[in-house]
């Protein structure tokens, strides 16, 4: 009985959310649209399938000849493609170039491998008390890799910590907003995935976005229908 409800209350949480009807949820996804220019998306969602799918690839021949190893390959390459992501959506912001290089950058690599680590590991425990203390958690440090690319330099726990103080009160809104992304998903099991991929971008940068306006208060202050950032 345990186990069922466990696995029944991400689902719970999602059709809850599907029926929030909140404004600033337009606006982000809006002002994210705003961003890419004519074939930036198309390319930015080629690029970064293109990135998971080859760290994917990679593992499983690793994982053939040397077992051991074989969780440093998508421990690196998760991490980076997760920070790069990062990189790509300041540049695509600033109307630059961008390439497949650009996913895997390695400056900070210490820093980033080991906070997407660490972060995991404390997720993997979290989660072990059943599924509701793991998904309030995962929210909880959400936007910790955003605050290590924000600020290079500070600490893996440092994120994490400013991660969890930025999150406070706006839990709930993340939620809210990755959900009106579920449709996407139903859509992408009947397009084998495609429409999973045309997705990425609009979601990458959505989740952007909302580190930015919850970084500055916007949401709290209800200023968020007169923020254009330009870059």
């Amino acid at each position: 009985m345990k186990i069922f409800l466990s696995g029944s209350v991400p689902l719970i949480i999602v059709i809850i959310a599907l029926f929030q009807k909140i404004e600033w949820r337009r606006h982000i996804k809006e002002q994210a649209r705003s961003y890419f220019q004519e074939g930036a998306w198309i390319k930015f969602a080629l690029c970064l399938t293109v990135s998971v799918l080859g760290t994917m690839i990679v593992t499983v021949i690793v994982g053939r000849f040397l077992t051991f190893f074989a969780f440093l390959v998508p421990l690196f390459g998760m991490s980076m493609i997760s920070y790069g992501t990062i990189d790509v959506m300041h540049r695509i912001r600033r109307g630059q170039e961008f390439g497949l290089r650009d996913f895997f950058p390695t400056d900070q690599l210490g820093s980033v491998v080991g906070l997407y680590f660490i972060k995991g590991l404390y997720l993997f425990f979290w989660s072990l008390l059943l599924a509701v203390p793991g998904i309030i958690k995962s929210y909880s440090y959400s936007q910790a890799m955003f605050i290590l690319n924000d600020n290079p330099g500070i600490g893996i726990d440092e994120a994490i910590t400013r991660s969890r103080e930025m999150m406070k009160g706006h839990k709930w809104e993340l939620v809210v907003l990755q959900s009106s992304f579920f449709g996407w998903a139903i859509l992408g099991s009947f397009t084998f995935g495609l429409a999973i991929v045309y997705s990425l971008p609009l979601y990458a940068m959505s989740m952007f976005v909302f580190y930015d306006y919850v970084k500055n208060g916007y949401l709290k202050s209800n200023q968020y229908k007169n923020v254009y950032t330009v870059y």
